[in-house]
């Protein structure tokens, strides 16, 4: 998340910074009779948001959103309910959110809107990494405890475009990719066929999907 080129850890609250090579040895004395590494340390940040089942995403991505050079969260707000968001890291550590989607009272990206963003992927085919997620149909089974358990069962890929002028110097492009599939507790994203495109895979109550990349098919604007 810093840039350290260490591997860091995030939830809907914040992010827990691994410990460089000199924190371990200063650490070391202390830690040595109960066996524990040096301590992760916890920057607070909200990342989710509080729902009837739950809060945050299942999948966050973290990558340079703007092109500003400090690495940015990208997540669903509740994978129960309603919400997409990226999260601007700004130089003093602290982040500043820019809603992609919320709920039908809102404006969206693409004018999207769809509950249960439950599976989400990261993937990148043209050096800038883009967000693929959809809806978790049913997550609960045929109730509603989660919103709008009727809507379509959709799949998206949202771009990621990088643009002075939107909030934050960035904007998330949908682009529907199937509306009767969703997306299960996860979406993996890679090139299965080695074809040089990007292939989507998940599992849903409609059966397991697989959806293949057209190589040549997506130039960035």
């Amino acid at each position: 998340m810093n840039g350290d080129g260490r591997l860091d850890i995030l939830n809907a609250y914040g992010w827990w910074e691994q410990p460089g090579d000199e924190k371990q040895l200063a650490a070391k004395a202390t830690a040595k009779e109960s066996g524990a590494a040096a301590p992760w340390k916890y920057h607070r940040a909200p990342f989710g948001r509080y729902g009837r089942n739950g809060e945050g995403g299942r999948v966050m991505g973290v990558y340079d959103v703007n092109g500003d050079g400090l690495n940015d969260a990208v997540t669903s707000l509740n994978a129960h309910g309603f919400g997409l968001a990226w999260f601007e890291q700004k130089r003093d550590g602290t982040f500043a959110e820019h809603m992609t989607m919320d709920n039908f009272s809102t404006k969206n990206a693409g004018n999207v809107t769809f509950s249960e963003p439950h599976g989400t992927a990261f993937a990148d085919g043209d050096g800038i990494t883009d967000l693929i997620v959809g809806k978790r149909f049913w997550s609960h089974r045929e109730d509603y405890l989660d919103p709008d358990p009727y809507g379509a069962a959709v799949l998206y890929w949202y771009r990621t475009v990088r643009n002075p002028k939107a909030a934050g110097g960035a904007e998330f492009v949908p682009e529907l990719i199937d509306n009767r599939s969703g997306a299960g507790s996860d979406v993996f994203a890679a090139d299965i066929n080695k074809d040089g495109a990007l292939d989507i895979l998940t599992a849903t109550r409609f059966g397991t999907f697989v959806f293949w990349g057209k190589p040549g098919a997506f130039k960035r604007k």
